[in-house]
């Protein structure tokens, strides 16, 4: 018995953002019952049986009425029935019949999923009718799409999101069978760092606002937004290539069946800030919706050209020293500092409104959130000593406070013809701004001062996604169906001024003597501007037919595609150098020294833009793939084909002035076949044995490329681009097998073996300056083994674990063996053991939950010059979310990392750097009006 989930649907039925389920309907009221009483709604999707196809047209009738629907493109039907006992019968040639018995007995939404079996098939087929307020977003219908997949994959909805009182996908997904998080923000599948996924919005491919990273950030993706996330651990040839751990598939919300307005407030406490007097940003740009509004850019008339002294001999060239003076001056020069203050307490609120009007179906949804954190951290950086032994070179303490506001938007319309044809007008929309305050202070002892500094920091980013997409059913042209999309996304980072100053203090017999002094340092009366844009166009057009062979269903579907990405980068970076600091008191505040008063008589503004601080690029990648999908046997299925993709990559890195003619140009072009092949055979009814093979990719992304640099902390390792990086070609091997004992029942077993060409790695180059880069190794291998189970114990307590080994090895090449420290060891990133478990108490609208996580050691710096690589240390976090229900209110409250292990990182026997992200508590309160 095989069902496909709706990722396996595409190839007959759809691959929209959010289809639009807006299906024939009867109101049985009219019936002999008068319109006058209460209705409710019995929907459900009528599927093949034994490759999961949903099936448009199929009339669905009521035994002993004249009712009949039929269902859409989707394979959906909805009924508007009054209370009562009723006897559907769903009937389509060359299928058998089937009689489905409902009672309807309230005005809650009903669904009844049909399977049927083609004529001449005996398999035994189970219907059932449940009440629920969400179709697809439920753990259990999760687990049905799962089931019914014809890939490896591990799916969450949005009602297991909440349950566990994620708010956002990336704390969600950390709780996924081998997906650990980084830098929370950023999901590791199978032990593969961020680089090896990859993220589609409902399909499609989205820009990122990450300069230096590939993976969109999925903290920019409120989970109140989010209808579930699909993570597709084997590949078929409909699907990007571009990935080896996991695709990551967030599908935003859908279109309601019912009228639906839902509200939820609420508010949170950090341990660690909220009421606690902190340092935070003072730049008064980030309010309580996280926007800057331009107050923070480079004022209006500030020069585009570079800010340089007109020569003798070039008089038209450049600026007098009275305008340098006044464009300096121009700047804000009286925020410098962190400003203590006490934190507020964190906020959220969400609002969301569905409803059809016929034909017609409309999606709108709107999320805010705010909070402010702080952060304690010491860091160390080490060298080997005469002794051969670890000696420190700084050793900073840091104090950090950061204010985050985040809004997300979902407004989406659709219409459908009839049930055969329908086109959807698709929008989302996140954006986060986010403002740091830090402070850190400590020994250098290669330059023998002791460091104080004072940073600024907003950094505004957004993420906006628009689609246009239809799906026509053609039963006439052998069952053909065809779908379509047209995507445009656009990506935003903007750092405007950043602002920094440094204050050095001489050491005696090391430690720090008299006052701290203003440094003549590269990092010292700094600003930084830097904006970011990457816009992306998604085409696709589908075609796919359903049928049979020697009596068995297949589905054969070919497509084309094109996706362009462009990026545009620029920085400008200024500084007040000091020319006459005899008449200054030189330990007073930045505040006091870059007074506007000084600026000229003692300082002079100077940009230091450099010539490589600017860079755009160029993606196209256009293909298309041939597959089929097919039911060999009553127990065993085939899914295989291939995709072709010609790639090309363009990144050149410039002088933002155009001063310098030279432009460092780094290409990549490539034209690859991706052959999947994914074999299903069913031991039982509900048991699965799943085996994988395919060839992917992973391709560098713009900032790797580019020989742009950025230096983040005095002391650390600036980073800078290889224009010399090839792209990764990775074999896959996969196996799986997954019993699912009903409900949310279910124990899975999977194991992977995966081989990397020329893997690309961060890595560190010898030198006088050591520099972090990206360079391609020989060769790598992952390898691991995946368990999974849950189980309803009783009618009311609930338990699931899952837990993921992981073993990895990477191939250096000789340039890198002779820097790198460790010749044998894991892939940067990798845990080796991962753990996640879950308690669920559930009665009387009452739900209690305990969440566990847990990640083992990895590498987060590779070691270089004998120094040993940089380990994270593995920690478990504990969580815990109530919720009650009463009606229609429903109050939630969590407690998160109530462990509070802290955050470790060792290189050797010492320890390099350690922070704590402290305890949290959040209550909110959401009500549904329909």
């Amino acid at each position: 018995m095989f069902r496909i989930s709706r990722s396996v649907a595409a190839l007959w039925v759809s691959l929209v953002i959010v289809p639009a389920v807006v299906p024939m309907t009867v109101d049985a009221a009219t019936a002999g019952q008068g319109s006058a009483v209460r209705t409710a709604r019995v929907t459900g999707v009528v599927r093949d049986q034994n490759n999961a196809v949903t099936l448009p047209g199929v009339p669905v009738s009521i035994v002993g009425t004249d009712t009949v629907v039929f269902t859409d493109i989707d394979g959906r039907y909805t009924l508007d029935l009054v209370p009562g006992t009723y006897q559907l019968k769903i009937a389509m040639d060359g299928y058998q019949e089937r009689l489905v018995d409902v009672v309807v007995t309230d005005d809650r939404l009903q669904t009844v999923d049909v399977p049927l079996t083609m004529t001449g098939f005996t398999e035994q087929v189970t219907v059932t009718a449940s009440a629920v307020d969400a179709v697809t977003s439920t753990q259990e219908a999760q687990l049905s799409l799962r089931r019914n997949a014809q890939v490896i994959t591990d799916n969450m909805g949005a009602q297991e999101m909440k349950s566990n009182g994620d708010s956002d996908a990336a704390a969600a997904l950390q709780r996924v069978t081998g997906i650990s998080l980084v830098d929370n923000q950023f999901v590791f599948v199978r032990g593969l760092g961020e680089r090896y996924s990859n993220t589609t919005l409902g399909g499609s491919v989205i820009p990122t606002t990450e300069p230096d990273k590939k993976v969109v950030p999925l903290d920019l993706f409120p989970t109140a937004l989010i209808d579930s996330v699909q993570i597709a651990k084997s590949y078929t040839p409909d699907r990007s290539a571009d990935f080896a751990g996991g695709l990551v598939e967030i599908m935003p919300l859908k279109m309601a069946n019912r009228q639906v307005f839902d509200f939820s407030y609420g508010g949170g406490w950090y341990a660690n800030a909220t009421g606690k007097s902190r340092p935070f940003s003072s730049l008064g740009s980030n309010d309580w919706w996280g926007f800057d509004g331009g107050s923070l850019g480079l004022p209006s008339g500030f020069p585009t050209t570079k800010v340089v002294r007109a020569g003798i001999f070039t008089p038209d060239v450049g600026f007098s020293r009275d305008e340098i003076t006044a464009f300096g001056k121009s700047l804000d020069t009286t925020v410098w500092r962190p400003q203590t203050r006490k934190a507020r307490p964190a906020q959220n609120l969400s609002a969301a409104y569905g409803n059809r009007f016929g034909n017609f179906g409309v999606l709108a949804s709107f999320t805010q959130s705010y909070k402010e954190t702080y952060q304690d951290e010491t860091r160390r950086f080490f060298r080997i000593g005469d002794d051969d032994q670890l000696e420190p070179v700084t050793d900073y303490a840091f104090q950090t406070g950061t204010q985050r506001a985040q809004t997300g938007i979902v407004g989406n319309i659709a219409y459908q013809f009839n049930p055969s044809h329908r086109i959807a007008f698709e929008n989302f929309y996140t954006h986060s701004g986010r403002d740091e305050g830090r402070t850190f202070e400590g020994l250098n002892t290669e330059n023998n001062f002791v460091y104080r500094n004072y940073r600024l920091q907003f950094i505004e980013e957004s993420l906006l996604s628009n689609r246009v997409s239809g799906d026509h059913f053609f039963p006439q042209w052998r069952n053909s169906r065809v779908d379509w999309r047209a995507g445009y996304g656009h990506a935003k980072r903007d750092e405007p001024d950043l602002r920094e100053t440094l204050y050095q203090q001489t050491v005696v017999n090391g430690a720090g003597t008299g006052n701290f002094v203003l440094a003549d340092e590269s990092q010292s009366g700094f600003r930084l501007f830097n904006d970011l844009g990457d816009d992306s166009i998604d085409l696709a057009a589908n075609w796919s037919t359903f049928g049979t062979l020697k009596g068995r269903p297949m589905v054969y579907k070919a497509g084309g595609f094109f996706l362009s990405r462009t990026r545009d980068f620029t920085s400008r970076r200024f500084r007040y150098i000091p020319t006459n600091q005899v008449a200054l008191n030189l330990t007073q505040q930045p505040e006091v020294l870059f007074a506007s008063a000084n600026i000229g008589p003692a300082y002079r503004f100077n940009e230091e833009t450099r010539p490589v601080d600017a860079y755009d690029a160029q993606l196209d990648n256009f293909g298309g793939y041939l597959m089929g999908d097919w039911v060999l046997s009553a127990k065993s299925r085939l899914v295989g084909g291939v995709r072709v993709e010609n790639f090309r990559q363009e990144v050149n890195t410039f002088d933002p002035f155009g001063l310098f003619e030279q432009r460092e140009q780094a290409l990549l072009e490539n034209t690859d076949v991706f052959p999947g092949v994914n074999f299903v055979y069913s031991l039982r009814p509900n048991t699965n044995l799943r085996l994988g093979f395919s060839q992917t990719a992973n391709r560098p992304e713009f900032r790797e490329l580019a020989a742009f640099e950025f230096t983040d902390v005095v002391g650390n390792r600036a980073v800078r681009g290889n224009p010399d990086l090839v792209r990764t070609l990775i074999q896959n091997y996969d196996a799986r097998l997954e019993a699912f004992t009903g409900g949310r029942g279910v124990l899975a077993v999977s194991a992977f073996f995966k081989n990397f060409n020329d893997p690309i790695e961060r890595v560190i180059n010898a030198g006088a300056q050591p520099l972090q880069t990206f360079e391609n190794a020989a060769k790598a291998r992952n390898l691991g083994v995946e368990v999974e189970a849950g189980r309803q114990v009783t009618r009311n307590l609930y338990f699931s674990a899952n837990y993921t080994f992981v073993d990895s090895e990477i191939t250096l090449t000789e340039n890198a063996r002779r820097v790198q420290t460790s010749t044998t060891r894991p892939l940067a990133g990798q845990s080796r053991n991962l753990l996640n478990a879950l308690g669920e108490f559930a009665v009387r609208g009452f739900q209690a939950r305990v969440l566990y996580n847990f990640f083992d050691d990895r590498i987060a710096d590779v070691g270089a010059n004998q120094a040993p690589d940089i380990i994270e240390q593995g920690r478990g976090t504990v969580d815990v979310v109530l919720v009650q229900r009463l009606g229609r209110l429903m109050v939630r409250a969590s407690a998160d990392n109530l462990a509070d292990e802290p955050f470790l990182f060792k290189q050797g026997d010492r320890e390099q750097r350690r922070f704590d992200v402290g305890r949290s508590f959040t209550v909110s309160f959401g009500y549904s009006f329909f």
